[in-house]
């Protein structure tokens, strides 16, 4: 797996972790704001995987949520994870390599580079 999609609210910090933690795994990730993120996915190659950026607040959350279901039914994204990834979920599992493994499998991190 090399490439892979990062949507968020648009309000991002200084330390955005999950975007360091794909770094750390050597994964590409563009990261798109939810407004923009269909487009986006229109003009690059299909994604290894979505990850949708859950804001630690409840604001925001549903715009999100929202898109992951539409992504989820598009033949367009059709089998691509779409992840729904909070700090909090990815610590309790380990992380994002553990979150890549359950949503496609142990060749998550070793799939050849697209």
């Amino acid at each position: 797996m090399r490439k892979v999609l990062v949507v968020d609210s648009g309000h991002r910090t200084e330390t955005d972790l999950l975007s360091t933690e794909l770094a750390e795994l050597g994964l590409a990730s563009i990261t798109t704001s939810v407004e923009a993120a269909e487009a986006v996915l229109d003009m690059m190659d299909l994604p290894s995987a979505v990850f949708m950026n859950m804001p630690g607040r409840p604001e925001g959350l549903e715009p999100l949520r929202r898109l992951a279901a539409t992504l989820r039914g598009s033949d367009r994204t059709a089998g691509v994870p779409i992840i729904e990834w909070t700090r909090e979920a990815a610590l309790s599992v380990g992380g994002v390599s553990a979150l890549l493994k359950a949503a496609i499998g142990p060749q998550a991190l070793h799939a050849p580079e697209t």
